[in-house]
C-alpha cells in the first residue's frame, strides 16, 4: 500500500513513519545480492515490485 492509499486520518509523518519500518523490515530480510538491486528504491512498494519482478 503506498502512502496514497493509507487512511486519510494518519498525519503525513505517521505515513513516512510506516513506509520507512516497511523498508527496514524488507532490507533485513535481503541477502547482499538482492539488496543491491533494491536499496535505492524509496518507497517499500517500489522495494516489493522490484522484488516481485
Amino acid at each position: 500500500m503506498g502512502e496514497s492509499q493509507m487512511p486519510a486520518n494518519l498525519s503525513a509523518k505517521e505515513k513516512t513513519e510506516i513506509n520507512d519500518k516497511a523498508i527496514s523490515a524488507i532490507i533485513l530480510c535481503l541477502g547482499d545480492k538482492v539488496l543491491r538491486e533494491v536499496a535505492r528504491e524509496t518507497s517499500a512498494v517500489r522495494m516489493w515490485t522490484k522484488l516481485d519482478s
